[in-house]
């Protein structure tokens, strides 16, 4: 059952500006956590608004819980909403105490055993009587979390969650928004520019370019079926293979116009062979670089005609000049 729904939406800034986001559709079921993808200028964070009731489209619809939000002809400011949105800054009142800032919201003070309930799944529970700027970045945006949690919202709004945090407060907080979302059964769209991010946090990915929308489906999808380059690149770094050296072990090609006739291989699919392997193309190439980038080692290879990307096996040892013969591994 679909909880959220955009159909068509489209806004612009001003009437000479290129859309920020163009005729956008895309829905979110119950129970569903989806994350918004995409480049800078991509419209992530214009369509978050647009849902929370801060942007109004010029066209288009937005339905959440099979009411209409925002039509031609309708508009339900934000309050009225039965949603909450996360800022990147998190928005905590600087002169309340983290309880008062949990409760704030209209409806939270409802039902105190929730707010036990969800400062302890938060690990916040110590916390209820200092002031934000008392405690850390990754309780800052756990307060956040449970002060829009309080309210029982039917969708969680939340732009750039982790984006303030350093990369090893990021991956404890991130593990814990996981098991939070579950077992509050939330439904939540985030934005996110961090991919690792959103491939550990998200059911759903819908990519956005320029506006519009790119590709959706799940993160295992969208990393091994890319539908453009721009998808593909959005994961990491991707070697483009035109497809005519593959010959006939090409059966299909995903992707459209901008892939063309090209496979997109990933540097953990090559596979360093002996010269004088035969079967399925190989590619002989010279290393140019070779460079540490834990867990792996990165290795460039110039094949006279394509630059490979490759993860040297930890096993294999090679050096700049060094002469490898390697073939795409399609069951990796």
């Amino acid at each position: 059952m679909n909880l959220l729904a955009l159909q068509t939406v489209t806004k612009r800034y001003t009437a000479t500006d290129s859309p920020a986001v163009d005729k956008v559709s895309f829905d979110c079921e119950k129970g569903e956590i989806v994350a918004l993808i995409g480049g800078s200028g991509s419209g992530k964070t214009t369509l978050l608004r647009i849902i929370a009731g801060l942007a109004i489209p010029d066209t288009g619809k937005v339905i959440l819980e099979g009411n209409t939000l925002n039509s031609p002809t309708k508009f339900i400011p934000p309050e009225k909403r039965n949603c909450s949105l996360v800022f990147q800054d998190y928005a905590l009142f600087p002169n309340k105490t983290v309880l008062q800032n949990i409760t704030f919201g209209k409806g939270a003070t409802d039902n105190p055993d929730r707010i036990i309930e969800l400062m302890e799944m938060a690990d916040i529970v110590g916390l209820g009587q200092r002031h934000p700027h008392e405690i850390s970045g990754g309780q800052q945006q756990r307060v956040a979390l449970v002060r829009a949690l309080a309210t029982s919202p039917a969708l969680l709004l939340l732009d750039e969650p982790l984006s303030h945090l350093d990369p090893e407060l990021r991956e404890s907080v991130r593990n814990q928004l996981i098991m939070l979302f579950h077992e509050t059964r939330t439904t939540a769209l985030f934005v996110s520019h961090d991919i690792e991010d959103a491939m550990s946090m998200a059911d759903r990915m819908v990519v956005l370019r320029e506006g519009q929308t790119e590709q959706t489906g799940n993160p295992d999808e969208l990393y091994r079926r890319p539908a453009s380059r721009y998808v593909a690149r959005l994961f990491g770094k991707t070697d483009f293979i035109p497809a005519e050296l593959l010959q006939e072990t090409v059966h299909s090609i995903p992707g459209k116009n901008d892939l063309g006739q090209v496979v997109p291989v990933r540097p953990y699919q090559w596979r360093i062979v002996d010269k004088d392997f035969t079967g399925i193309p190989v590619f002989h190439g010279t290393v140019k670089s070779v460079t540490n980038r834990a867990p792996h080692r990165e290795l460039l290879l110039d094949t006279g005609q394509l630059q490979l990307t490759m993860y040297l096996p930890g096993n294999h040892v090679a050096k700049c000049g060094d002469t490898l013969s390697v073939i795409f591994d399609s069951e990796n």
